[in-house]
């Protein structure tokens, strides 16, 4: 029997080697509502390595399979540390769906932030719903829950925009209650909210720090009626949040460890264990998810406790904190420069480093030119974006650009979320002013004469500061922020502080008594052994999480 045992350890112990883990580190869910009721809704998942070749992770459960989702699968990418994209896909594994690197692809080291989308109707399917308050006012709400994950997460952050126009204030009592917005009491008191102008439309943000394993990032909340042009559903307080409908169970209390980790020697005793508690395991999950349904609080009209938002909690800027963190290219969308400014700036500098030779102006049309890939891999992230998009054609194409764009806002937002804005600003007009004043001796120039110009037309030093960093020093007054300016083919020319900071991650599933025991398992050598028999006994596959 020993004998038998150790052969059938070492049969499955290579298929432990091949595939790695990760976890996930925090999630930022994004939800675009129309006035159809239909909706946008955007993940960003920051994933860190842990062991082995991490390939990606589960996806799947009632609170995205019930929303039929209609996938981008174009739009979706996954981020390195280093600043490389990898094309990623929606696949399937060891029965579930999964969101991995595209042909196979894994990770050794490191971190990466997978980005994917998907349209929905919650009109439709009842996320979005009719009712009214105390005074008869006929009110929208929107109840949802999005991914549950498997791993306690550095925060959770959502972002609902509603279509509404915001010209003022969106945090002053007099706008909040010109759209008779509502939120519950809970939601105050465990989420921190802020109420936000996104390109004109009224956004709603609910951010968690710390939060736990198997967490669930409710939302529930109201608006008037006649914001949107469809008529819904009667809201039914019954109805779970996350989808599954009346009568169903969404919740799940088990694992999703489907990592395989480094072969190791476990008694393969262990499946026999498992085996033998399966209808102990099942009667238990069963109570505990009745039970933790039962304990929701059915919220009825007559019990809403009509609180105000919190104003107070409605920003995260911590007067006077600088980001520090910035790069040269962050600091100058900080500061508020024109997007084709900086570029111009960026292909002037590669051209000088020798990494591109502009053949022509106007058109504009570059060469990438021949170097090692050690050089190659010193450049700033957003300049290897751009020498990576030169490289088929020659051109800058203006989705290859806006990509650019959206790369430096999510990182200045992940960076710069929290911070003063005027103490940051002035903190890197410092630095650059000191370069400046050097420059200003070789006769470029002055401050002063900057300051007199029409602010769109203003360069603010920050070209000579960028050049400076990259130990460019000796130029003439022909290097000019403007050079290719009107060369480069894009038509959003600006970024906006609240185009910073308007999007700055994992959710709630509960343990298992067979938790603990299916952790080991699923750990070790005997994984393939034992999935069938945990994935049967200990869940219903409603949660994210889980690496291979």
């Amino acid at each position: 029997m020993h004998v038998r045992i150790l052969l059938l350890i070492l049969l499955l112990a290579p298929c432990a080697l091949w595939a790695g883990s990760g976890h996930p580190v925090w999630c930022e869910v994004t939800i675009n509502l129309q006035k159809d009721g239909k909706a946008g809704v955007e993940y960003a998942v920051k994933y860190e390595h842990d062991s082995g070749e991490f390939h990606g992770f589960y996806f799947t459960g009632p609170q995205i399979d019930d929303l039929d989702p209609v996938w981008d699968d174009a739009w979706g990418l996954a981020t390195l540390d280093n600043g490389r994209t990898m094309p990623i896909e929606r696949g399937f594994n060891s029965g579930k769906k999964t969101i991995q690197f595209a042909n196979g692809a894994g990770i050794s080291r490191g971190s990466a932030i997978f980005k994917f989308r998907f349209a929905t109707d919650f009109g439709r399917t009842g996320h979005l719903a009719q009712t009214t308050d105390p005074d008869g006012r006929k009110l929208v709400v929107f109840h949802w829950a999005p991914s549950e994950w498997d791993h306690a997460l550095e925060h959770y952050t959502v972002y609902v925009r509603y279509p509404i126009e915001v010209s003022g204030d969106p945090r002053s009592p007099a706008f909040l209650d010109s759209v008779h917005f509502r939120t519950e009491k809970w939601m105050n008191e465990q989420y921190r909210i802020d109420y936000r102008n996104q390109n004109g439309r009224f956004e709603v943000l609910l951010h968690k720090d710390r939060m736990p394993a198997f967490g669930k990032m409710l939302v529930q909340q109201y608006v008037d009626a006649a914001v949107f042009e469809a008529t819904f559903g009667a809201y039914d307080p019954s109805r779970p949040p996350v989808g599954g409908g009346p009568g169903s169970s969404p919740y799940d209390y088990g694992p999703n460890y489907l990592e395989d980790g480094s072969a190791r020697l476990l008694l393969i005793g262990i499946v026999v264990v498992l085996l033998l508690l399966f209808a102990g395991i099942t009667y238990y999950k069963h109570r505990e998810t009745r039970k933790a349904r039962d304990s929701l609080d059915d919220v009825a009209w007559e019990a809403v406790e009509w609180v105000p938002p919190k104003i107070k909690l409605s920003t995260f800027r911590k007067p006077g904190k600088v980001c520090e963190t910035l790069t040269p290219v962050e600091v100058a969308f900080f500061l508020e420069l024109p997007y084709k400014r900086i570029l111009s700036v960026m292909l002037q500098r590669l051209a000088a480093a020798g990494f591109l030779e502009v053949l022509k102006a106007d058109p504009l049309k570059v060469k990438v030119l021949q170097r090692s890939k050690e050089e190659v891999a010193g450049l700033e992230e957003y300049e290897y974006e751009m020498v990576k998009a030169a490289r088929d054609d020659g051109k800058f194409s203006e989705a290859e650009l806006e990509h650019l764009l959206d790369l430096v806002v999510k990182n200045v937002q992940k960076k710069a979320w929290d911070c003063d804005i005027e103490a940051t600003k002035k903190y890197w007009q410092a630095q650059i002013n000191e370069v400046w004043q050097q420059q200003v001796k070789k006769g470029h120039e002055r401050p002063e004469e900057d300051e007199a110009k029409p602010y769109n037309l203003r360069h603010f030093g920050w070209h000579h500061w960028y050049y400076w960093n990259h130990h460019y020093r000796d130029y003439d007054r022909t290097l000019l922020p403007d050079r290719f300016e009107r060369a480069i083919d894009v038509k959003v020319d600006h970024i906006t502080y609240q185009d910073f900071l308007t999007d700055p991650g994992a959710i709630d599933v509960c343990h298992s008594a067979c938790h603990s025991a299916c952790h080991s398992a699923c750990h070790s050598a005997c994984h393939s052994a034992c999935h069938s028999a945990c994935h049967s006994a200990c869940h219903s596959a409603c949660h994210s999480g889980g690496s291979f």
